[in-house]
């Protein structure tokens, strides 16, 4: 029994590859990661994650119920890794998560055709709920008296309300790290898996999303559980005897490690090639998974309106679009990258001088080149259809160092907090985007300044050690 803070997640701080024979463990990246591990080895907790890889199941091999100890770069990790069959997490993680519930939370589904939920949709469900059983058993197995489990995102929406059974003592905060579907989307959902869903999370003492629009459309949600009495005023929900709080807590990057990872050699090799290649025009830039909420189609064209009405711009700015592949096992994500590759190639076959090809397009997964890029981009366009956060927004202007715009999406979780200083549109305004990215190329400089610091300071402002503190501090006061 550890006791003290407990973290439950698909994806766990640590994985392993083999390396000339042996495995070797390797971190994952981001702030969010560290703030949580602090947190767990400050309480001498565990973090219990889902074995991603055969390299992590061989490392477990042995281990009693999964547990490891891990050092890294003088940080230990305490992991609780769970296996599971090929077929159940193959239907969990791509079936139920990444289409249905992102799809869902995303607004993403083509509602005249799909989503069908027949037989096999009951069937992998159950596969979704065996492994967030799993989860809630591994929790309660490892809580002791005082313990604080933080579960992470819509993959383990069951395990507030089955840990609240298993270890009814235990503090459960659950974070939601993308948008949540609002009540007419949610209506789409048969009854038993929206209730089934919906009392899970609510086993939660908090929950906690990236805006206040996300916390508004859980709380419209959860009108439709007939019993539940909502006070949108306090964001709370009372339901089956118990009082569940909802917060918001906009999370954020932490600027000294991407700061220092800027600074490295690589990088700055990265950047001379980047400005051998722009020369003097300015540079459009995106940086984004090759994802379906990401909007990225819609962006060349609107890149493409922006040529098409302003021809001045023709062979005076480059567009930079970083897409780093995603989810490639499921056709949705194969057929539309390819649909954006091929608008990018129309686009610089319609467009492009002997001097000059408007889009660049890397499908690498290449962060030195990211970093680089977004020390040098003159607008940065993040049009997502929806968005949690988006991260992108707030990486960008720290590190820029030529007083770049922001060209926001207004259903960015970013919006709500970089809404002053960036140059906020419609996602699906194709027009008006162009519009945006016109009025940000030709922007005076004194204006570009203002903005720019603006960014840096509101980004600079919170810290992920503070995005994990505020839900301690709300979860026990």
């Amino acid at each position: 029994m550890s006791g003290g803070i407990l973290v439950a997640s698909n994806r766990g701080p640590v994985g392993f590859v083999e390396e000339g024979g042996k495995l070797v463990p390797q971190r994952g990246s981001g702030g969010l990661v560290t703030a949580l591990t602090d947190v767990v080895n400050e309480a001498g907790g565990t973090w219990i994650a889902a074995a991603m890889s055969d390299e992590d199941r061989r490392r477990i091999e042995g281990a009693p119920g999964g547990r490891i100890e891990v050092v890294l770069d003088d940080a230990k990790y305490r992991l609780r890794l769970l296996a599971f069959e090929e077929e159940t997490y193959e239907r969990y993680y791509n079936t139920v998560s990444n289409r249905l519930l992102w799809f869902l939370h995303h607004y993403l589904w083509d509602v005249p055709r799909w989503p069908r939920f027949g037989t096999p949709s009951r069937v992998s469900w159950e596969a979704y709920r065996s492994v967030n059983l799993a989860f809630a058993d591994a929790l309660a197995e490892e809580a002791g008296e005082e313990t604080t489990a933080l579960v992470q995102d819509y993959h383990l929406s069951l395990v507030p309300a089955a840990l609240r059974a298993r270890a009814p003592e235990t503090r459960v905060a659950y974070f939601h790290h993308c948008p949540f579907a609002g009540p007419g989307y949610m209506r789409l959902v048969p009854t038993w898996l929206r209730e089934e869903m919906l009392d899970g999370l609510l086993g939660a003492d908090l929950i906690g999303f990236q805006s206040a629009r996300w916390a508004e459309d859980f709380l419209f949600s959860a009108r439709m559980l007939s019993d539940a009495e909502i006070d949108l005023d306090r964001r709370t929900v009372a339901w089956k005897g118990r009082e569940t709080k909802v917060g918001v807590y906009p999370i954020t990057v932490d600027p000294e490690p991407l700061r220092e990872h800027a600074a490295s050699d690589v990088v700055a090799a990265k950047r001379r090639d980047l400005e051998a290649w722009r020369g003097d025009r300015k540079l459009l830039l995106r940086v984004d998974r090759a994802e379906l909420s990401k909007n990225i189609l819609r962006g060349f064209l609107a890149f493409e309106d922006l040529l098409q009405r302003h021809p001045e711009w023709r062979e005076r700015v480059v567009f930079l679009a970083h897409l780093t592949p995603s989810r490639t096992d499921l056709p949705e994500y194969r057929t539309y990258t390819q649909q954006c590759m091929d608008v990018a190639t129309r686009i610089n076959d319609e467009q492009s001088t002997r001097s000059w090809t408007p889009i660049r397009v890397d499908a690498s997964d290449d962060l030195d080149q990211v970093l680089a890029a977004y020390g040098l981009y003159d607008v940065l366009l993040v049009n997502p259809v929806f968005d949690g956060m988006n991260l992108v927004a707030k990486e960008g202007p720290l590190l820029n160092d030529g007083e770049g715009v922001l060209v926001l999406s207004r259903n960015a979780g970013a919006i709500e907090v970089l809404d002053r200083w960036a140059l906020p549109v419609d996602p699906v305004d194709i027009a008006g985007t162009a519009d945006a990215l016109h009025a940000a190329l030709e922007m005076p400089q004194e204006e570009r300044r203002e903005r720019a610091r603006g960014l840096r300071r509101t980004v600079e402002a919170r810290s992920p050690a503070d995005w994990i503190g505020e839900q301690l501090r709300d979860l026990t006061g």
